[in-house]
């Protein structure tokens, strides 16, 4: 019994970890998956068109859920949950998940949608309990509490219940009146809706008594449900409002086009930026309406106030409206001033990640930006004789792609800002021994990635690269050592602090190629007594998968040991794996992989 529990436990760790309940890590996201699935299923009932087909692997193999639909898929995929119930382990839920919330590499959407399916479990009064009670403190944005009441709704539905009892009703309220006024008007501005749902729909249905809620709680939910002119006339002149409504109608003043013409102007944008920014040390590019973001006036006012994630995206939020190009004085003292803000680090590289800076900088490098009339309008499908569908360019309209010329003072900030962010990283105290291949395909191949932003344009040594700065936090850690498959043995590569992605490339481009050898990297861990092996290569097979698990544990046996090996195929995918114990199989290349890798050397799931 006391295995089968290690072994539950172990797959609702690898869940909230991954995002994923796949045995293999190749980038697929589970709650997406579902939840999109279960939006498009519920349209076309609506419309009375046939249901939609289980959502196929991100390799394209197929589908991965082969049940019914995406409401019996999401009781089949969260079943662990309900298997640690039976096994007498309904504490340990949410101990491990207010656990995990605390981690760096849990995936917040995971985590919510366990959390869902724990208060679901209605014969377990104390756990259904205490799962609404934890909805504050794990939904801790508008996104994830309202992801948590989408999932209430599709494994309600299953349960043939409306997913409103006393309980979920006590949670929302629970969850508006936790929030400072201040902070709660900025959480229902900056994001008002997601998942189909919007804080207006969440307090109708959940009967949210107003009158009962302290004044600035009231002030705020009223102004959701009833408007900024309502809102003004029914609180102004009572005390202590006259604040919050000043700041509800600084928030307020995003505006939305209509028949073309603009509702806001350059000095409320501004007004509004150096609000947020007085009252809450930074803000996003979701607080400013998207139409300003074309002006240059706007962004010179807001670089220097963004948070990390916002100054990144705002490259090529930049770069879409034109005010990148070095072609004019305005245009070069933005670029300089976006560098500044990029090379800061100590403002930016805390909370990024070096893959999310990879991202946005071949997205930058590589945009894919088509202009021409053709482009937007829908074409009647028509089907051709073999019965393959075909959506015809509009004749005479042919797109063109967009040129755009690259400021080279930009891509070397953001190169910059990847080791940044890589020593930022925690270090392992865990030694663990990274192995590079470093043959000509991982140079000159692409990986292959679910990624939207820079698909098909990463290179094997790009991913292994960055995938090896973060696990090396930038090449600071000395539990970490990186060596490479050259000639007929394992080279050392060394990592001196502040190595630039290119650098490091280089490094592996001089390095003497040889061939992937899995049982000599593992005889290094053994010698080396590191933790964990991570091999690093473009292209597995089948058979390579096996034998190295056969190593792997062949090698455990015979010397006693625990090694954990990973084992990455950035250029695989359509292999699958048995679960085994020690070993954890990468396909393809995405934002979260070394943080997945990183976790699973951290021990945090498998056992």
């Amino acid at each position: 019994m006391a295995a089968d529990n290690d072994a539950s436990l172990a797959k609702l760790k690898q869940l909230l970890v991954t995002g994923s309940n796949n045995v293999a890590w190749n980038g697929s996201h589970l709650v997406r998956q579902l939840v999109d699935w279960f939006q498009r299923d519920e349209r076309e009932r609506h419309s009375k068109l046939h249901p939609v087909q289980p959502p196929s692997n991100e390799d394209g193999s197929g589908p991965r859920l082969r049940d019914a639909g995406p409401c019996d898929s999401l009781i089949s995929c969260t079943s662990v949950i309900p298997k640690l119930v039976e096994e007498g382990k309904a504490e340990v839920v949410m101990d491990t998940l207010r656990a995990y919330s605390q981690l760096p590499y849990v995936d917040k959407e995971a985590l919510v949608l366990c959390l869902a399916v724990a208060s679901k479990q209605s014969d377990q009064k104390k756990l259904v309990m205490d799962a609404h009670s934890a909805v504050r403190e794990l939904c801790t944005s508008t996104h994830l509490f309202f992801l948590f009441i989408q999932i209430s709704k599709m494994i309600s539905k299953q349960t043939g219940h409306s997913g409103w009892g006393r309980g979920l009703r006590r949670a929302v309220n629970e969850w508006y009146l936790s929030w400072e006024p201040r902070r709660l008007a900025l959480e229902v501005t900056r994001h008002s809706s997601a998942y189909g749902w919007t804080h207006r729909d969440i307090i109708r249905l959940a009967h949210l008594k107003l009158r009962e809620m302290p004044l600035g709680t009231q002030v705020v939910l009223h102004y959701v449900f009833m408007g900024l002119e309502k809102t003004v006339q029914e609180y102004v002149g009572k005390d202590n409002t006259s604040e919050l409504l000043e700041l509800i109608q600084v928030l307020d003043k995003d505006g939305h086009p209509e028949d073309g013409e603009k509702s806001w102007n350059v000095d409320q944008v501004i007004n509004k930026v150096n609000k947020l920014h007085e009252l809450y040390g930074g803000l996003t590019l979701d607080d400013v309406p998207s139409q300003s973001l074309k002006s240059a006036e706007v962004w010179s006012h807001m670089l220097d106030k963004l948070e990390g994630e916002s100054a990144v995206a705002s490259v090529n939020r930049m770069a879409k409206a034109n005010l990148l190009n070095p072609s004019s004085d305005t245009n070069h003292a933005l670029s300089s001033k976006l560098v500044d803000r990029l090379t800061h680090s100590d403002h930016t590289s805390g909370c990024i990640t070096p893959t999310q800076v990879l991202m946005a900088l071949h997205a930058y490098e590589h945009p894919t930006r088509y202009v021409g009339d053709a482009i937007g309008k829908p074409f009647e499908k028509k089907f051709t004789k073999g019965g393959a569908s075909k959506s015809p360019r509009a004749p005479g309209k042919i797109p063109s792609k967009k040129t755009t010329k690259i400021n080279p003072q930009v891509v070397d900030a953001l190169h910059s800002l990847i080791s940044a962010s890589a020593k930022n990283i925690e270090k392992t105290s865990r030694k663990l021994g990274i192995c590079v291949d470093v043959r000509g395909s991982m140079g000159t191949s692409h990986v292959w990635t679910g990624n939207p932003e820079g698909k098909g344009e990463v290179t094997g040594h790009e991913g292994a690269a960055v995938t090896v700065l973060s696990l090396t936090s930038g090449g600071t850690s000395p539990a970490a050592t990186t060596l490479a498959f050259s000639g007929n043995s394992l080279a050392e590569i060394k990592l001196p602090e502040g190595i630039t992605l290119l650098q490091l490339i280089d490094k592996f481009k001089e390095t003497v190629i040889g061939e992937v050898n899995v049982e000599s990297a593992l005889n290094w861990a053994r010698e080396k007594e590191a933790v964990t092996m991570v091999i690093l290569t473009h292209k597995l097979d089948q058979q390579a998968i096996s034998a190295a698990t056969q190593t792997l544990q062949q090698l455990n046996e015979k010397n006693n040991t625990h090694i954990r090996l990973v084992l990455c195929g950035f250029g695989t995918k359509h292999l699958h794996t048995q679960r085994t114990d020690n070993f954890l199989l990468v396909l393809g290349f995405d934002q979260r992989t070394p943080s997945i890798i990183r976790a699973f050397h951290e021990q945090h799931f498998y056992r």
